[in-house]
């Protein structure tokens, strides 16, 4: 027989709780040295940092965010300072992204920051839960999207 499930059984209503959880500690964690940079910034300069020159379809593509909503933060970067962005020289109207001298700085403060407030959130949960949480959401994400998760690794 259906029964309507309780608010705290409900996955969706606890990922949505637990995401605003750690968009807000890992928003914070990054405030004081990034500058206003945003978790959505970090994303793309923690990509550039590891593979230069990619083009916004690509971040978009391995970040799993819209088109517009990569261009709009890219734009903000590049008028930070942050990156530059050159044509490709295979593709001309292809734009490769770069981050500058200033933006690899502000990259490895806030990558390291993000990192700390990641462990404040999900330390409750072990080494052993934290990877279980990972693989699952994973398998999720991909199934939902059709899309590999990208291998996300970060030297700290």
């Amino acid at each position: 027989m259906y029964r309507p499930m309780e608010l705290t059984e409900n996955m969706l209503w606890l990922l949505k709780q637990a995401f605003h959880l750690a968009l807000r500690t890992v928003n914070e964690g990054v405030a004081d040295r990034g500058g206003g940079v945003t978790l959505a910034q970090v994303g793309l300069m923690r990509q550039l940092t590891s593979r230069p020159g990619l083009s916004g379809a690509e971040l978009s593509r391995q970040l799993l965010i819209t088109p517009q909503a990569v261009q709009l933060a890219l734009k903000i970067l590049e008028k930070r300072g942050l990156v530059e962005r050159k044509p490709d020289p295979t593709h001309g109207r292809i734009l490769q992204t770069f981050l500058t001298d200033h933006g690899h700085e502000v990259a490895a403060a806030v990558v390291g920051d993000a990192i700390a407030a990641h462990h404040d959130v999900f330390g409750v949960l072990t080494t052993a839960e934290q990877q279980t949480l990972h693989d699952l959401l994973g398998r999720v994400v991909e199934q939902g999207t059709g899309h590999n998760m990208f291998p996300d690794h970060i030297d700290n």
